[in-house]
């Protein structure tokens, strides 16, 4: 069985990040209707002068979208939810959304080695993504926090997640190791 194709994309929050994490995946279900998640992990700063700890995620989203309309849309909730993007500094401050694009699997792109995910603190949220998707086994590490998607919740464990074009609801799916 193939892959389809689809981006890995790394997700923070450090101001309101139980608020925000919820409406940074909102908006990503609104785009692609679907999306496999990892755990939400707490994490600290890196690289910031900062005292307040991330929400962190990763998650696969299928698409076809070139990478570079990804990044548009990415940049677009970044900034809906309050990031200033123009700021030269906005990498070093805190921040109510981060979106990157790790890196394109599927079709002809191998899935990197952890080793290569930029970020230490965001390997254990790819390789819980990886688990998802078949391309390594669950490594069981610690449950993550459960953040609220409208009447669902989802974040301590991996999961699968979709919304329900008819109803507007979340539905999580939970993959267990």
């Amino acid at each position: 069985m193939s892959l389809a194709a689809g981006y890995i994309i790394g997700i923070g929050s450090n101001i309101e990040p139980e608020r925000n994490v919820p409406r940074i995946l909102h908006a990503l279900l609104d785009a692609f209707g679907a999306l496999r998640m990892s755990r939400v992990l707490r994490t600290r700063p890196v690289g910031m002068a900062s005292q307040a700890d991330f929400l962190n995620l990763a998650v696969f989203v299928e698409t076809g979208m070139e990478s570079a309309a990804l990044k548009t849309l990415c940049n677009r909730i970044e900034t809906g939810l309050g990031r200033d993007r123009s700021d030269p500094d906005s990498a070093r401050k805190d921040r109510p959304a981060d979106l990157d694009i790790l890196f394109r699997l599927g079709g002809d792109a191998a899935a990197p080695p952890l080793e290569r995910v930029d970020g230490v603190y965001l390997r254990p949220a790819v390789a819980d993504v990886y688990a998802l998707l078949g391309l390594a086994d669950p490594d069981g590490g610690a449950p993550g926090m459960a953040v609220r998607l409208g009447e669902a919740s989802a974040g301590e464990v991996p999961a699968a997640v979709h919304l329900d074009c008819r109803t507007g609801h979340v539905i999580v799916v939970e993959q267990r190791a």
